[in-house]
Order: C-alpha cells, then structure tokens, then sequence
C-alpha cells in the first residue's frame, strides 16, 4: 500500500524560492549508473537501460505551480487545470556519497533546486525519503528517457488503449463512463444529459505505473492527481501533484521476470476457491423463490450452476428513475425468506450463494443512523457527515481510515452480515465517487485519499475474509483499484460496458483492459457476461450475449449480470435455446479445470496474469507489440474472440516461432502469419502450440463438446435503429 506522505514548507533560502525534492528512486537486484557528459548533462541508466537524459537544453525535471478544479457528478469527473508557472531546472550537480547512492542536485540559477536521491537496494527492502515543496510550487515534470520506436503499457486498467504511447493518461480513478468515445450518439447522448460519457482515458481503476518494451517498468508510490503523457516522441512525461513520493524501476531480461518484479513490489492475488471452476455463477434476482426457479431452468438445460449471485439480498427501493438496491447490508427477510436456510440446503449440493456490497450506506437504513452517531463516515468541511446524492437517495460513505470505523464496517457489517450468513463471496462495488474536498480521520487531503480509498476499501474486504478463516473459500470482486489493491483484492471485474459491440465501451473493450491491468501488476480479471449498461433504446441482443459468455470461458471466472434493464435485455435464461448454447460454454470451462487453475496458481506465486499480452511469450516477434484484441490464456494457448456483430469467421495473427493448432477444426498453422478460421457462435478462435503438454486435453474438450445443433439464434433489429425514448437525467445511473 501507498505510504502516506507529508509536504511542509521549509521557506525561502537566499531570497529565492527552493524546491527540496528528495525522490528516492530504487532498483531490484540491479545497479543505477549515472553518467555524466561534456555538454552538462548527465544520462541515468538502470542495469544499461538508459532511464533519464537531462540536458541543458532539454532538461529532465520541471517544477511549477498551477490552479486545478475538480467537479464531481455521480462518479464522473470534470478536471480542468491551468499552469500558472513552470520552471525548467538546467544545472546539475552530481555526488555519491556511496557505491549505492547517488544524489543529483537540478537548479535554475539558484532561483530553484531540486534534489533526486538514487539508490539501490535489496529486493523488499524498505527505502525513506524526505519531501519539502514550497507553498506557492504543487507540482513536477519529470522527463522519463523515450525511445522512438517504444511501446508503453499499463496505466491501471485501460478500457480503449492498450498501448500508451501516442497519447495522455489523467491517474484518477472515477466512473468509466457511458461510451467512452465522444462524438459518437451514446457518449455524446450521455454527455447533453449529465455529463457521464466518458473518454479514453477514463476508468475505474488507473494506476502510476508502465512497463516499457525496453523491458524495464516504472512506479510512482504518490496517491495524489498526477498525469502519465507519453505524446512527446523523446520523452515520457510525469506530470505529479503534491509530493511526488518514492519511484521505483525495475528492469529484466523478460516480461514475465519484470512481472514478478512487480509481484515484489506491489503484492500479489491469492488462488481462487476451488468451487469457482465448477460452473458458472448465475447473476439473479428477485426473491427466494424467484431465483430458485431460475436455478432449476438453468439447471434443467444443463448449466453447471456453481453460484447465485443475488445483489438484491438487502432489498430494494422504488425511485421515479426505476428499482435500486437498497444501501442497508442487512439480510431483507421479506424479500428472501428461508435464505439462511437455503444457502446451507443449496451449498450441499454444490451451489453457494454470492451477494453485493460497498462503502456506502443509505440514510434509510439503520446502519447508517449508526454509523452517524458514532462519527464513522467522511467529512464535510463544516465537521459533518459529507452526504452525497446518489439518485434520488442519499448516502454517506464510511471513513475507511477511522480505524474504529474500519473495524465496525468489517466486523458488524461484512462479517456478521454476510459471511456469518453463509454468503461464498460478493461484489464489492464503488470506491470510485470521493470528492477531493471530503475530509478524512488520518488527516491526508481528500485529493490525496481519492486514489487511496479503493485500496483501503479493498483491504477491509479481504481483511474480514481473512479473519473469518474464510480466505481460499470465499471470492469478492471489485472494479475500482489504484496502487495496493494487487495486496488485497483477490478478483477484479470490469465494470459496467455497454450492451453493443464498440471498441471503447463494448465487448472488445474488456481485452485490453485485462492486458493493462495484468501488465500493472494485478492478473485476475473478468467481466459480466453480456454487459451491464442499457440505455437510449440500445438493449442486449443474444448473439451479444452469447459472445461475451463464448470469452469467458477464456477467464478465471464465468458470471452473468442482468443488466441495468433486465426486463428489455436478453438474458441467458431467455430462450431454452440460449441456456443450451451457454451449458455447452460452461462445460467447455469446467473441462479446462486444470489448466486454468495452473495459471491461476502462477498468477499467485509468480504474478504471472492468466490473460496476457502475445510479447510476454513472444518478445522476439515485432508484429506482437500492437495487438490489443488476442491475449495468451498462458503461454501455450493464444485466444482471439470475436467482438463484432454477425461476421462467422475471424482474423488471428499467429506469433513466429511455433506451430499453432486451431482448437474447433485440429487444422495446424506456421506462426508469423495471419490466418483466417471459422468462428460460428460458440467457437471462440482458439490456437494452442503443438508442442504443448496440454494438446491432448485441448483436443478432449474440442471432442466432448461439439455445437449446439437444433438450435437458432432468435432474430432482433439492430440496436442502433431502435427509437431514442425519453429518458431522465440520471437515467442512465445503474441500478445499484
């Protein structure tokens, strides 16, 4: 987890303005060179990766000060910033004061100065700095060395972009957005209406750190707002607000070691409960009996049902805008009766029950008239309760860093709530929404909180799980994360896609998204199965559906969502046709059993993801290093899924060096190559190296599970021709 960081003013020195940045960087098992040139500049290089290149003409640290406004509306942000001063720092003075250090000293002409401590040290080792920004300078510009032909990757969980360069990432985790490409009719409809479209950049889940092709990354340990811009062909630019903390580097021979690296660092996911590979995890609602009955169709056509997710366990409220759940973690008897007793009857024969959960409580509900009197929740300016307006009901959120709060949400709430319900698992939603102007117990400045408040909420979560003695038996999955969650979340979802097939909000988007975040460190990732957001008249079709659920058997883990709108969206329980089509699906998962859970296992041990990029295996093939919609499933099988409406064949590039052998037909093929294969609903493009020690048990699953015969898709207009209807502001807000 990020350490806290404390700025204070030292004063002026000389009558000029100093800037005393001590920025410790450190490196892993390898040595910082700083070598020095005739012109006065100076290069740094990590175990020969030149990392820096300061010239007086070109200097590498910046420092300056700024006005920056942040506007909040239901988790989307508005950020406009305006440079007021920035100061290049050209002089430098280099010292080592031992084998292991190195301090460099930038100044502009004594006005402003600069000090970067590096240092190398022992993997795991703990390293200490020392901040001191003067009051009328907030921010740095740190000039990271690029390279002309350098791909960049990482950046948190990146929905639109897999590769950086090119272009500019804001570190602030909020909303993703409805979207997510301006000037298209979604995005720009949700803009006019409040503003919730989105961008490329925007996610649930940004993070300070990228990994390079040069095969080196980088890590900034600050919480604050800080901006990653990789748009300048020579330099990667650090923009940081506040105190820009300790930044780690680490470089390798190959990915996969700077991976672990980063394991090391950051921490790593622990290996999933073994029921989880048993099935599918339904996502239903609406009472006892009502998901029981969904159970027994499911079941009746096949489905290996490993789970029931009811997020309603808590119950519901009735707005203008439609139902939501109800923000008061305490079990509704009268929405479900018997579930306690249910839960035991269902587990017994293999089906858990899995609920939904997050750091906010509605002032409806009892708990939060506790939480109220005893000072649990974040602050306003004024010393009260900051209430925030979630649509049409209103919320306050529990101050995580109040330990006496921290022990109360997950002692009184999620363990004697939940897990002593017998609840397997839950979503544990939110953390995105914080306000900078919120006012925290430890005192750190809301804006530095923001990007925190995911991993301490992620912290409470796993910490209950362990306490209970529940950890490999229970899975929570959250979508907001930041630096530290990799210690504490043991799944990660996507969020919230739209229900069509667009590359920055749809289907295709949730490849590049696991790609970014294994790269960044956290390696368990999936999604809901079919998409969550409905709106404008755009509803989920059943080829949609069936093509997101045809990827998920290429994940950890297979779970279905009903959407923002189920009554108008189809559902896998819709047709017997779709649940028969989605039973073979899950059959294909379940029979993958041992190879998934070795990756899994690699995952855990070595921060190896199980869903990673094609160069992590394959570095020496150039063509690799732009492919964001194929992943390797593993080094051995390499998956391509379709993400665009009614085509039946697809396109799959084949890295160089292997022979590779197409799953549904047994046809080989010559790596280094592009290939077209059949890819009919239900047949995923699968490739798997000839040589693996897993071919005969790929070639089991493809044998044991032929198509879906007898069976058609059920025919709908398409989405986008469907009448706009009249919808309120916050109709697009989720259901939650």
């Amino acid at each position: 987890m990020a350490a806290r960081r404390v700025a204070s003013w030292q004063g002026p020195k000389l009558g000029h303005y100093v800037l005393l940045w001590t920025v410790l960087f450190t490196a892993h098992c390898r040595a910082f060179t700083v070598r020095q040139t005739s012109d006065g500049g100076v290069d740094v290089l990590l175990d020969g990766t030149l990392l820096l290149r300061h010239q007086r003409s070109d200097p590498a640290i910046l420092v300056g000060s700024g006005t920056t406004v942040f506007r909040e509306l239901h988790g989307n942000f508005n950020i406009s910033d305006t440079v007021g001063l920035r100061v290049p720092l050209p002089d430098v003075d280099v010292t080592q004061p031992s084998p292991s250090e190195y301090r460099l000293l930038f100044s502009s002409g004594g006005n402003y100065q600069t000090e970067m401590t590096l240092m190398t040290g022992n993997e795991g080792h703990d390293h200490v700095m020392n901040i001191s920004i003067p009051g009328n300078l907030d921010r740095t510009w740190l000039r990271l060395y690029a390279d002309d032909g350098e791909h960049v990757y990482g950046g948190g969980e990146q929905f639109t972009y897999f590769d950086l360069r090119g272009r500019s990432f804001p570190i602030w985790t909020r909303e993703q957005g409805v979207g997510r490409q301006p000037g298209t009719f979604v995005t720009d409809e949700a803009n006019r209406r409040d503003g919730g479209g989105g961008d490329y950049h925007t996610t649930y889940w940004p993070q300070p750190t990228f990994v390079s092709s040069r095969r080196y990354f980088c890590h900034f340990t600050t919480t604050d707002y800080m901006i990653m811009d990789f748009t300048d062909t020579t330099a990667h630019v650090m923009q940081i607000w506040g105190s820009p903390g300790v930044v780690h580097f680490g470089a390798a021979a190959t990915f996969p070691e700077l991976s672990e690296q980063l394991g090391a660092l950051l921490g790593k996911q622990p290996e999933l409960p073994d029921w989880v590979y048993d099935g599918a995890i339904l996502g239903v609602q609406g009472g006892t009996s009502e998901v029981l009955r969904y159970l027994e169709q499911a079941e009746g056509q096949g489905v290996k049902v490993n789970a029931l997710w009811i997020q309603d366990w808590a119950g519901r409220i009735r707005t203008s805008f439609g139902r939501r759940l109800f923000w008061n973690w305490v079990w509704d008897e009268n929405q479900y009766p018997g579930l306690r007793e249910e839960i035991v009857r269902q587990k017994e024969r293999g089906v858990r029950f899995l609920g939904y959960i997050n750091p906010h409580l509605n002032k409806l509900g009892n708990l939060y008239a506790i939480a109220d009197s005893r000072g649990y929740f974040v602050k306003n300016s004024t010393g009260q309760t900051y209430i925030q307006d979630f649509g049409e009901f209103f919320c306050g959120t529990i101050d995580l860093t109040n330990p006496a709060a921290f022990q109360w949400y997950k002692n009184e709430v999620i363990i004697k709530n939940m897990i002593e319900l017998g609840l397997s698992g839950w979503m544990a939603d939110f953390g995105e929404y914080l306000p900078p102007d919120m006012v925290f117990y430890n005192g750190v400045p809301g804006r530095e909180m923001h990007n925190h408040y995911p991993a301490l909420w992620a912290k409470a979560n796993r910490d209950a799980v362990e306490e209970s003695g529940k950890l490999g038996e229970i899975v929570f999955w959250m979508r907001a994360g930041f630096s530290g969650s990799q210690n504490y979340s043991v799944m990660s979802w996507a969020g919230d896609q739209f229900v069509d097939y667009s590359l920055g909000d749809g289907l295709a988007s949730v490849i590049p998204a696991a790609l970014s975040l294994g790269v960044s460190g956290y390696g368990l990732s999936h999604f809901d199965i079919g998409g969550f957001t409905s709106l404008f008249g755009i509803t989920r079709t059943e080829e949609l559906l069936l093509r997101y659920a045809e990827m998920a058997v290429f994940t950890p883990m297979m779970r279905t969502h009903e959407g923002n709108r189920p009554a108008d969206n189809w559902q896998v329980y819709s047709s017997d046709s779709t649940l028969q089509h989605f039973a073979r699906l899950v059959d294909v998962h379940v029979s993958l059993t041992g190879y998934i859970r070795e990756l899994v296992q690699n995952n855990s041990r070595y921060n190896l993801p199980v869903q990673s990029p094609l160069f992590y295996h394959y570095p020496d093939d150039p063509m690799v290093y732009s492919i964001k919609y194929q992943y390797m499933f593993g080094p051995d099988v390499l998956i391509a899924p379709v993400y665009r409406e009614g085509v039946d064949t697809w396109q799959v590039y084949l890295p160089q060096g292997h022979t590779w052998v197409h799953l549904w037909s047994d046809n080989s093929y010559e790596g280094g190559r592009t290939v077209t294969v059949d890819a009919p609903l239900g047949q995923t493009p699968f490739f798997f190296r000839e040589s693996s020690r897993w071919a005969s048990l790929f070639r089991t699953v493809a044998r044991d599970n032929p198509p879906v015969s007898g069976t058609s898709l059920s025919s709908s207009i398409l989405p986008y021709v469907t009448a706009i209807v009249a919808i309120p502001l916050f109709f697009w807000f989720r259901q939650h």
